[in-house]
């Protein structure tokens, strides 16, 4: 109080001009929204960081004329004079305030060593002036405080002392807090703040401006010519190698594009041997990170979702992603030298026009082969169901889509389905299922007529399987594949004897359904009617009525179409054939406790009245059972 009377004598108001006076200086008195109004268009025309700067450098010049005229008062102390400060604070209107804490150290010299003051602010000028204007900051706000603080201590003590507000009602605090400490108590804390307290003349700030919308300006003509090349390559029909190319031409910087899981569309400005180290290093890199793109598939790299640098072992890249359909489908990823951390912002922007352009590429890639394989699916399926029979139209039709028909081939009918307690987009999984195949079918160099028919996917596939032995080698590569590509489903497949003619495709078509029939999904996925032997003959020479009649005859009661009562029993009866009479493989199979397989076998054997100990009886049965399935009366 003693301090604020002392203010308070030395404040005057001239009766011959008006003029206010405090300690000699005239002052003037603006009301909080006026200044609330500039800081507004300081905001809008300088930025929140130069508005900051602005302000707090513009409260340390007001403190430091306070400053010297409160050393003129002749204070006891140098406590005393810092107490003064704060009585400043509330006679101008700026805040009221409370010292909490205030502790100077003095040198040998008695001049000041170091000084720590903590306090609070309540009801700040500034913080209530933001928030009628702006609402409630993210941040504290009080930034002529904190530079009038800062400023009057530090001109007292003569070094530098850093005020830092560690709340504020601007953000929702009760009350604005701050510390106050000479610079080498805060141990780096306020380094940061340092750079607000720095006189910068408007013209160096011009100078700074200037020179930033100079490098703008040269980097939106750089990226607007590359976008300009990189569309006329797209216009041009040009593909991903020369799109490389004229960015490496245009930027000298290497560029790899490659699809989702990391194998190389295209790359321009590296050798082969440099690509190899580079590619083989990022290959290290992704498996000491490995992670899962998306928990339904096998991805065994990281997923880049936005531009990242990347530190690899030997190189750094800038990478990002490739998106279609608000899906990751490959990267582009800028090469630099190892030991280079930085990368211009600029290779950012550019490198994100180029995956945007790659981006349009492959959607129009991906369009044409769509609508391509449409054609050879609904061609094969007019050939399936005999529609064409002409021998000369089917091969002439063949031949507009790149085919030579004249030549041996197997005919494969695939079913899949997912796995129970699993429930994903069934179109959508058909469609990432296809994919799947005709990624397999390019990778392997395979010619091939795939088309949807009766709930299966068909192969069409001839028999050169390059790169293949046989037929088996192939269809379990091919499984393979599959299976690892999509996890939550299993995969059933028949395949057809290999094939001569190709007006005869139905027939060929008919034995790999027959084949998928006596598949099973987990021991027996695959079934090529050539291994069915008699079976498979005997049902494709048009017996039908005659197997039926005999099955009824054989199976007895256990036969009955009309019901699904003995069903257990029949899928029981035939795995148990299957397996050879194999007790624990049968359980295992069946999922059943050995009494419980026991019991049942008891059970057919007394339905039967026969014997399933009988090899005799045990072939019939087997032969039996299978031409049911083969014809659809018994599903297994």
């Amino acid at each position: 109080m003693a301090n604020q009377k002392l203010l308070y004598d030395h404040l005057t108001v001239s009766e011959k001009n008006g003029a206010i006076y405090m300690n000699d200086e005239r002052m003037i008195v603006i009301s909080a929204s006026a200044f609330g109004t500039l800081r507004k268009d300081l905001l809008a025309n300088l930025g929140l960081e130069r508005m900051k700067g602005f302000l707090i450098r513009y409260g340390w010049d007001l403190a430091v004329k306070d400053a010297q005229k409160a050393m003129e008062m002749k204070l006891s102390s140098i406590e005393e004079i810092a107490s003064t400060g704060p009585a400043l604070h509330m006679i101008k209107g700026h805040a009221q305030v409370h010292t909490e804490y205030l502790k100077v150290k003095r040198a040998p010299d008695q001049t000041v060593e170091s000084i720590h003051m903590e306090g609070s602010w309540r009801n700040s000028y500034e913080a209530e002036e933001h928030v009628s204007r702006f609402g409630l900051s993210e941040s504290p706000v009080c930034y002529t405080l904190i530079g009038y603080a800062s400023g009057y201590l530090s001109t007292i003590c003569n070094h530098m002392v850093i005020f830092k507000e560690i709340s504020c009602e601007a953000v929702g605090h009760e009350e604005c807090r701050w510390v106050g400490k000479s610079l080498a108590l805060w141990n780096g804390e306020v380094n940061d703040l340092l750079q607000y307290f720095e006189d910068k003349p408007i013209v160096k700030e011009l100078e700074m401006t200037y020179e930033s919308l100079l490098e703008e300006r040269n980097n939106l003509s750089r990226t607007s010519t590359i976008h300009k090349k990189l569309t006329e390559e797209i216009i041009n029909g040009n593909d991903l190698q020369s799109i490389a190319d004229v960015v490496f031409d245009t930027t000298s910087l290497p560029l790899i594009i490659e699809n989702a899981n990391f194998r190389t569309f295209a790359h321009s400005g590296l050798s082969q041997e440099e690509f190899t180290i580079v590619d083989d290093d990022f290959k290290t890199f992704l498996r000491n990170n490995k992670k899962l793109i998306h928990p339904q598939k096998v991805h065994h790299y990281e997923s880049f979702s936005f531009t990242k640098k990347v530190m690899a072992g030997k190189h750094s890249r800038l990478i990002t992603p490739i998106i279609l359909r608000k899906k990751v489908i490959g990267y582009c990823s800028f090469i630099y030298p190892e030991g280079v951390d930085q990368c211009p912002e600029i290779d950012s922007i550019i490198l994100e026009r180029i995956a945007t352009v790659s981006s349009l590429y492959l959607l129009n890639e991906k369009t044409s082969f769509e609508a391509e394989e449409r054609m050879k699916g609904h061609f094969l399926e007019q050939v399936l169901q005999g529609q064409l029979t002409s021998k000369q139209e089917i091969l002439k039709r063949g031949s507009f889509l790149g085919l030579d028909l004249d030549q041996p081939y197997y005919i494969m009918a695939l079913h899949y389905q997912q796995i129970q307690g699993q429930s994903d987009n069934e179109l959508l999984i058909h469609e990432e299922v296809l994919e799947t195949i005709h990624s397999y079918l390019k990778e392997k160099n395979l010619k091939a007529l795939v088309g949807n028919l009766a709930g299966n996917i068909v192969l069409l596939i001839q028999s050169d399987l390059m790169g293949f032995n046989d037929i088996t080698a192939f269809h379990e590569s091919f499984i393979h594949y599959l299976r690892k590509s999509h996890k939550r489903c299993t995969f059933q497949m028949g395949i057809s004897s290999k094939a001569e003619h190709m007006d005869a495709a139905s027939v060929y078509y008919e034995e790999a359904i027959i084949a998928l029939r006596l598949t099973t999904p987990t021991n027996k996925n695959v079934v090529m009617f050539d291994s069915l032997g008699v079976v498979g003959l005997f049902f494709n020479s048009q017996n039908e009525s005659a197997l039926k009649r005999n099955a009824q005859k054989l199976l007895g009661p256990l036969y009955n179409m009309g019901s699904t009562k003995h069903s257990d029993l029949l899928k029981t009866l035939y795995v148990f054939l299957e397996n050879g009479g194999n007790l624990e493989q049968t359980a295992t199979d069946l999922s059943l406790s050995m009494s419980g397989l026991r019991y049942r076998i008891q059970k057919i054997e007394t339905m039967l009245g026969q014997d399933l100990r009988n090899p005799a009886v045990n072939y019939q049965l087997f032969l039996t059972l299978q031409v049911l399935i083969i014809s659809g009366e018994v599903m297994m």
